[in-house]
């Protein structure tokens, strides 16, 4: 984290901390003023009261100064970490975005950012607390160095211990971080399956108990075992801290005199460490003062690291997300070619492999070979899992064929202009997402051409259009879709893709989409794939296409219904 700090601003963390190291030292220095006041005569009080009111004016201000720099540098990253993270989950290629999950980027978003943005608001009193425990230490080394060997010894078996516990806490809070995963995932299942939970008692209580109940308690005994470690080592370190204050107070005032008498009995001189821990009372003063105001910040700091480990943790989960820098939606595109249009859409020998659901065997779509002309209409139809909606992807370009190539015009797409070849494509697809406005628009005159393209949808009685904003969601699925075709339409891009739009619409609406707007669409000269099982429209293509295991075929058009009976009455 402190890396991550000092990559993104440096400078405000170096101020921040310089400023905590000067509090720190006045800190300790307070401590010093207070020790030799109590000791000094009438006369010199006045004066260690003046420099007593300058330290303490000086501390106001250096700790003010730490904590403002240093909330700013943590919200600073804050913002960046969330906008430079949902730009990284843009810029990631969609099977890797598949692979990940959405419960998983979800979790990263939003419990890994307050985590950390909690770390980065603790951070800046723990920087402060530490250069107070610096200062004092710097002047304990002064009062007497031998002491001070004896407090750092505490201070190394104490942060032993503490990190030898630390690790059995750490472990327990990476294990509550893995439930948080499984735990967003079923509060997905549980927000998206309302309505069939809700009619079954068996399968809601099943999921209370089997998913939602043990994800919360396995969270539970993790977080509870790292945090008990925590509290374990907190107090272990308090507990050093008081048994030092009872050696400087009990046991080292009577050292010299120990080892006066040994040496007597014995025939030695006193030895040079019974002289060093030799001290008057405004030493083992000023000694007990100081660790009793050190112990204030250390306990802090024991307190923030279980915070900071938390905030690390959640940390590492973001960059183990699997974001490679060589993927190739990574990779900064040059300045393509301009694509001219119309232009022709060819694939060759393209193929695609992906495991499907309940299966051990990779499946292979193609090689397909597959041209589309400008101005064409071009249904595909085949049964579930045969590769359809694979194949839309490939074609807008959300999958990278493993083999082939995709041409658009003169153009072979790779790297470099995949992003402008998506932005030929508009699509509604079956698992489709609607905005609450028109994002991406500009132009007011937009508003006008949506409202009478809403009418023509039957949806101007239910949904408004004010400055790009609808101002209703609350829509059944099929007035939703239809919302989302608005969208499409008013992209006007040259390829369009719908993927089984009209599976969930009334009659009246299909008849509107296979005979009005298709038709629209190829006099303005788009190029249009529709995947669809609505074989009494076929006759409205240019060109029937099926897929079945992986392989494409054309199959002709198909009349309808009608047609064949208007034949046979003739």
């Amino acid at each position: 984290m402190i890396r991550f700090l000092l990559r993104n601003s440096g400078w405000l963390l170096v101020l921040s901390v310089f400023a905590g190291l000067l509090g720190g030292l006045t800190g300790a220095g307070l401590i010093a003023v207070i020790n030799m006041a109590l000791d000094s005569e009438q006369d010199a009080l006045t004066q260690l009261g003046w420099i007593f009111a300058g330290l303490c004016t000086l501390l106001l201000l250096a700790r003010i100064s730490s904590t403002f720099l240093l909330t700013r540098l943590g919200q600073d990253v804050i913002f960046d970490l969330r906008l430079n993270l949902s730009r990284q989950i843009l810029r990631t290629s969609f099977p890797r975005m598949q692979a990940v999950g959405p419960a998983r980027m979800l979790a990263c978003l939003t419990q890994d950012v307050a985590t950390m943005a909690e770390a980065f608001r603790l951070l800046p009193m723990l920087c402060v607390d530490a250069a107070i425990v610096a200062g004092c230490l710097l002047y304990l080394g002064w009062l007497s160095c031998a002491l001070l060997v004896l407090v750092l010894f505490a201070i190394v078996v104490g942060v032993s211990g503490f990190r030898l516990i630390e690790n059995r806490a750490l472990h327990g809070l990476r294990m509550a971080r893995e439930s948080d995963d499984a735990l967003y995932g079923h509060f997905r299942s549980l927000t998206q399956g309302m309505k069939e939970l809700k009619l079954h008692e068996r399968r809601r209580n099943a999921f209370l108990s089997e998913c939602l109940e043990a994800a919360a308690l396995g969270y539970r005994q993790h977080y509870l075992k790292g945090t008990g470690f925590y509290i374990l080592a907190d107090n272990w370190g308090t507990s050093l801290f008081y048994l030092l204050i009872g050696a400087v107070l009990f046991l080292l005032p009577n050292v010299p005199e120990a080892a006066a008498g040994l040496a007597k009995t014995i025939g030695l001189e006193i030895s040079e460490l019974s002289i060093g821990l030799e001290m008057g009372s405004e030493i083992a003063r000023g000694y007990c003062l100081t660790i009793l105001y050190m112990m204030s910040p250390l306990a802090a700091l024991m307190e923030g690291l279980p915070v900071l480990a938390r905030g690390n943790i959640a940390w590492k989960k973001i960059e183990t997300l699997g974001w490679d820098s060589r993927e190739p939606e990574s990779i900064k595109p040059s300045d393509p070619l301009p694509f001219s249009h119309p232009a022709v859409l060819k694939l060759s020998g393209v193929a695609h492999r992906y495991r499907r659901e309940g299966e051990d065997r990779p499946f292979t779509l193609g090689p397909l070979d597959l041209t589309l002309q400008p101005g064409e209409v071009v249904f595909l139809t085949g049964g579930n899992g045969s590769g359809k909606t694979t194949l839309a992807l490939l074609l807008v370009g959300l999958y990278v064929p493993e083999q082939g190539e995709i041409r658009l015009g003169e153009q072979c797409i790779t790297d470099a202009n995949r992003e402008g070849y998506r932005q030929q494509f508009s699509a509604v697809f079956s698992d489709f997402y609607l905005f609450d406005s028109l994002l991406g628009f500009q132009g007011k005159e937009l508003d006008a051409e949506a409202l009478s393209f809403l009418k023509r949808l039957q949806l101007d009685h239910k949904v408004r259009i004010e400055n790009g904003e609808f101002s209703t969601l609350d829509l059944s699925q099929g007035q939703r879709k239809r919302l989302a075709l608005l969208v499409a339409y008013l992209e006007d891009r040259p390829f369009y893709l719908f993927d089984e739009w009209a599976a969930d619409q009334d009659p009246v609406f299909k008849k509107i989409f296979y005979t009005e707007l298709l038709p629209a669409l190829k006099a303005k000269g788009k190029t249009v794939v529709v995947i669809s099982h609505d074989d009494h429209y076929f006759h409205l293509a240019d060109r029937c296409l099926k897929i079945e295991d992986g392989t494409l075929s054309e199959i002709g058009v198909v009349e309808s219904k009608h047609e064949r009976v208007r034949g046979l009455q003739r």
